[in-house]
């Protein structure tokens, strides 16, 4: 049997956009949206944004990722963004199969073209762009099992030690940020 890696992640979290774009070179992944913001609140962690020096070294660094990745980079001009519905929408196109069809759209959409996804016209369009049906999926989000299954996957990324995003595992195994995949494809290989 092959090892599962398990990806949880937002879709605001730009270190969670520049680890998706290297997750290709493996098989078996699993794409756990999860309420980063949540996270950060329940650990008592800190969006690295709201420290100064931190932020500026941020800035610097992201713009280094993404050219080391090769993917394309821009800042939202709208940060921080709720992503509770975009997230929903993934969870929702996972279940009807067709999360291969939007998921990039909306890392993307938020990462490299500078939209809303806090705006739900703004997200109703990515999902129609993605070739699904933008009002059926909308209406689909506000479906207490959708909502539910945000809230699964967020309590148990913090039952398993998550703080913040990106947050990957390998069985028990935790590894955090989009500079780990050394790590993450030994214990793939020990798995």
């Amino acid at each position: 049997m092959t090892a599962k890696l398990e990806f949880f992640y937002d879709y605001v979290s730009v270190y969670s956009y520049l680890a998706n774009s290297q997750l290709g070179r493996f098989d078996n992944v699993i794409y756990r949206p999860m309420f980063l913001g949540a996270v950060m609140e329940a650990t008592g962690n800190r969006p690295p944004a709201t420290i100064k020096a931190k932020g500026d070294y941020l800035f610097r660094d992201v713009v280094r990722w993404a050219e080391k990745y090769n993917v394309p980079y821009k800042m939202n001009s709208v940060f921080p963004q709720m992503t509770v519905n975009a997230l929903r929408v993934a969870l929702v196109a996972q279940k009807r199969g067709t999360f291969a069809d939007v998921h990039q759209r909306l890392f993307d959409a938020m990462w490299a073209e500078d939209r809303n996804l806090s705006d739900k016209d703004v997200l109703r369009a990515i999902v129609a762009e993605a070739g699904m049906p933008a009002e059926e999926i909308m209406a689909e989000i506000a479906e207490p099992s959708i909502k539910d299954a945000l809230k699964a996957n967020t309590e148990e990324a913090l039952q398993r030690g998550a703080f913040g995003g990106p947050t990957f595992f390998v069985g028990d195994e935790m590894f955090f940020g989009n500079d780990r995949f050394e790590f993450v494809e030994e214990a793939l290989a020990r798995a």
